[in-house]
């Protein structure tokens, strides 16, 4: 920032005033504390003003304030420019050569920095889609609002290669870990649970789910709220209504169910994972895999041949069946409470920030 000049402007401006009524202007000097010789550089210059001393000038900034402004557009409309790209894009629209580490260090002190990419579908947030989501939102708060027993369904799928993606190496090394030639098939992972009994349900399966094998979970969860004992306690006579989203496994569901009437089947609306709390559910259960796998190289890699693919699968069961009491009540309400503010901007009819 500029220095502030050691004698005000006021009293430099009485000086000047002094001079053009024909007033002794050094004697009003003197009593401002203004040397004889700055005063007599107002007097000569004229103004008051205090000129500026050094620092760049106009004519010589290549980056004006309008090349630093199309800088922010160029990256607000495609996030992706490497900083050549944009050297190139503000040649040919300017004609002025910046370097890359001036054009980085102008949208750095314009708050924009480098950081991982997250892909937005671009029907996300389509006016049907929101609507949709609105909809959903909605019947979720009417359903709680009438004391249904509420659970939350989904199905997720790891294989061996579900690991960590960093580790700790020396300095200079690479972290290597060694896996199996193939990561074989994948361990598939329905869980159900709720704000009220924490994990109430789950099941595994080797391979993908078809949509009888899906409607019959869902039926083994109707008939699991019903026999638990919080609901008995404090839901009966209440309709169980799961939420579940629309995969391909989920197609048909009710149509293949049992038909009760109390049972409600809730469909998500498109691109709204940030809706249900069992996908943080499963972001920590991830994450607990991630570590008991850390810990199982060795019966990865030493199973015998003719054995692998069940021995395998056997690890990715037992994976599953040591963290699975990571999904607590706890866990689960404190997902639910992170969901609601989704669920609450889509009632509002709000556009959802994807892959939160």
């Amino acid at each position: 920032m500029p220095k502030e000049p050691k004698h005000s402007l006021a009293a430099r401006a009485r000086v000047l005033d002094a001079h053009q009524q024909g007033a002794d202007w050094e004697h009003v000097a003197k009593h401002n504390d203004i040397p004889r010789a700055t005063a007599r550089r107002i007097v000569v210059s004229g103004g008051p003003e205090v000129k500026q001393r050094g620092g760049s000038r106009a004519a010589n900034i290549k980056c004006t304030p309008e090349i630093e402004a199309a800088l922010v557009a160029y990256v607000e409309e495609n996030c992706l420019l490497t900083l050549e790209q944009l050297k190139t894009i503000v040649w040919v629209d300017f004609g002025v050569d910046l370097s890359t580490s001036l054009i980085s260090q102008k949208l750095t002190g314009q708050l924009h920095t480098v950081k991982q990419v997250r892909v937005e579908p671009a029907t996300c947030n389509s006016e049907v889609n929101i609507q949709k989501r609105k909809q959903f939102a909605l019947d979720l708060l009417k359903y709680s609002a009438e004391g249904a027993f509420i659970v939350y369904y989904d199905e997720s799928n790891y294989n061996l290669y579900c690991k960590r993606m960093q580790g700790r190496a020396l300095k200079g090394k690479r972290a290597i870990v060694k896996l199996p030639p193939s990561k074989g098939k994948n361990l598939q992972i329905q869980c159900v649970v709720s704000t009220e009994v924490g994990l109430l349900h789950y099941e595994t399966q080797g391979g993908s789910i078809k949509m009888e094998e899906n409607a019959a979970i869902v039926n083994a969860v109707y008939d699991a709220a019903k026999t638990h004992p919080v609901y008995q306690q404090h839901f009966a006579g209440k309709p169980v209504v799961i939420v579940l989203d629309n995969a391909p496994a989920h197609r048909k569901t009710e149509e293949l169910v049992r038909e009760r009437e109390d049972l409600v089947l809730l469909r998500l609306a498109p691109y709204s994972p940030m809706c249900n709390p069992i996908e943080g559910c499963f972001s920590v259960l991830k994450a607990a895999i991630k570590r008991f796998l850390a810990l199982s190289h060795d019966a990865m890699l030493s199973a015998p041949r003719g054995q692998m693919t069940e021995l395998h699968m056997q690890l990715l069961e037992q994976a599953a069946e040591v963290c699975m009491n990571c999904m607590d009540l706890r866990l689960v309400n404190k997902m639910a409470l992170h969901c609601a503010q989704a669920v609450a901007a889509a009632m509002r009819g709000e556009p959802m920030e994807y892959g939160t």
